[in-house]
């Protein structure tokens, strides 16, 4: 990196290469945010080539870097450090009281300027010491008996190598970040524990905006795994994630979260609420107006899901919920609009189930649409997935007057009902993987003209005042400039 920036983006496992979601949100961000620079630092599952990128970097990106996270052959090619037994017991001591630190979600100014000795004047020949030296070995034995001595050790082992391998890379990594005032990522795993720890050696501020709770997510994923066949195995994974996110939440200048039943879950797990602010996503309220006209007034109604056909969509609830209203409505017609090449195998599934239903005449599968031209026609947006942050589609639909029937997931509570306000209510919240529910919900709307338009009103109105695109780029604005002036 040969030039510095004012903002270096911390990201992983999306952009560039992904669509959606997170990564629209980050091309959105430094698309309005135009009056500072980025520097882009992508954490990748594999290597990729650019022809695969799905966005263009804007503008005001001065550099772009990209690491494959599990690439462990720089560590294990260099060349180890050759140590002095009084130079290992002195590693060996800093690294054992890291470690005590850590296990509680701490790090100590010496824990610092060690990690950053370690990061600057040995790396990544020296994680290969780590690894492999007998000293580490005894290191590794001592660790052991004080924290897993009652559990097998083999298994220890090699779970052991596993953690710290991902440690060691990071930390090789970091090494190589370019310059700026504020190391901000979109969630609290590897890039957000890469931005913190930059910022706090170099004494830069920092900033995590969490989409989603990514602790609970991987917790979620530990405990149903097929891979880790001991529970104290899956215990030494959630204890890990569990440090490094508690120690983010403590250290970082900023934690931004999207809506508050989200802060709720970052004080359960160990965030000060008062370090917590809200910033909810926006949208361009004028691009939906041409949308919006009184609904449940023609025939057939039309009722459709906005998403990627996958598994977290649950495609499939929609599908029985457009066979429960067709038997019970008639003249209804449903869409899916949005791509179904990511999985394949699963939009297979959901087809077959359409037949199944003789549902081919009623349910239509769009693919990739200009989702305006359905926008104005529909008379009620459903979401059915089983899991969300803050749903752009409820927020659209609602922006368009459309009400809308969703799965208790993520800000769909507090989009839809509000948060201390007095607005009323822009549709119906109901239980995940709950077609009778979302159905009569949908019904309940379709058979009540009033009541649509009632909901639609609200909807609109609760976008409009809380949820408007200039109103949150101007919130990051004031973060991004408040961090690098120095302010509170």
């Amino acid at each position: 990196m040969e030039k510095g920036a004012d903002i270096c983006l911390v990201v992983e496992g999306s952009y560039p290469y992904v669509t959606g979601g997170v990564s629209s949100w980050i091309q959105w961000l430094m698309e309005n945010a135009t009056d500072f620079t980025f520097a882009i630092v992508a954490l990748i599952a594999e290597k990729k080539g650019r022809d695969d990128m799905k966005y263009t970097l804007p503008g005001n990106v001065v550099s772009y870097d990209e690491y494959v996270i599990f690439d462990y052959e720089d560590i294990r090619r260099a060349k180890p450090v050759r140590l002095s037994t009084r130079k290992w017991k002195s590693l060996s001591d800093s690294l054992f009281r890291l470690m005590i630190d850590w296990r509680d979600g701490s790090i100590s100014h010496g824990d610092l300027l060690f990690l950053k000795e370690l990061i600057t004047e040995h790396s990544p020949h020296i994680f290969n010491n780590f690894l492999n030296d007998e000293h580490a070995f005894l290191l590794l034995t001592n660790i052991y008996e004080e924290f897993r001595g009652s559990k097998g050790f083999i298994k220890y082992f090699y779970n052991y190598r596993n953690i710290h391998l991902i440690v060691f890379r990071l930390l090789s990594i970091i090494a190589g970040l370019p310059e700026a005032s504020v190391y901000h990522s979109p969630g609290t795993g590897y890039g957000g524990f890469i931005a913190c720890l930059k910022s706090a050696m170099e004494e830069k501020r920092s900033m995590i905006t969490e989409h989603g709770i990514y602790l609970q997510e991987r917790e979620m994923e530990l405990l149903k795994s097929q891979w880790l066949d001991d529970p104290y195995l899956k215990d030494m994974w959630i204890e890990f994630f569990t440090a490094i996110c508690l120690w983010q939440y403590t250290i970082c200048d900023r934690v931004i979260t999207l809506y508050e039943g989200n802060r709720n879950l970052q004080v359960e797990y160990g965030a000060d609420r008062r370090a917590i602010a809200v910033v909810p996503n926006g949208i361009k309220v004028d691009r939906f107006k041409k949308a919006r006209r009184r609904r449940c007034t023609g025939t057939p109604r039309v009722v459709a899901l906005v998403g990627r056909v996958d598994s977290v969509k649950d495609i499939k609830t929609f599908i029985q919920a457009m066979a429960i209203i067709k038997k019970d409505y008639g003249a209804v017609q449903g869409y899916v609009i949005g791509p179904a090449d990511e999985q394949p195998g699963y939009y297979k599934e959901c087809e077959d189930l359409t037949k199944m239903l003789e549902l081919e005449e009623v349910v239509t599968f769009t693919g990739r649409a200009d989702v305006l031209d359905y926008y104005w026609q529909m008379d009620v947006l459903l979401l059915t997935s089983i899991k969300e942050a803050m749903p752009l589609v409820v927020m659209e639909a609602m922006a368009c007057g459309i009400p809308v029937v969703a799965t208790d997931v993520g800000a769909c509570r507090e989009l839809i009902h509000g948060h201390l306000d007095d607005i009323g209510p822009a549709g119906t919240v109901e239980r995940v993987m709950d077609p009778k529910g979302i159905a009569d919900a949908t019904l309940r709307i379709l058979k009540d003209e009033e009541l649509a338009n009632r909901l639609a009103v609200n909807g609109i109105r609760r976008i409009e005042t809380f949820y408007r695109e200039e109103l949150v780029i101007q919130r990051y604005r004031e973060l991004y400039r408040g961090l690098i002036d120095g302010g509170d």
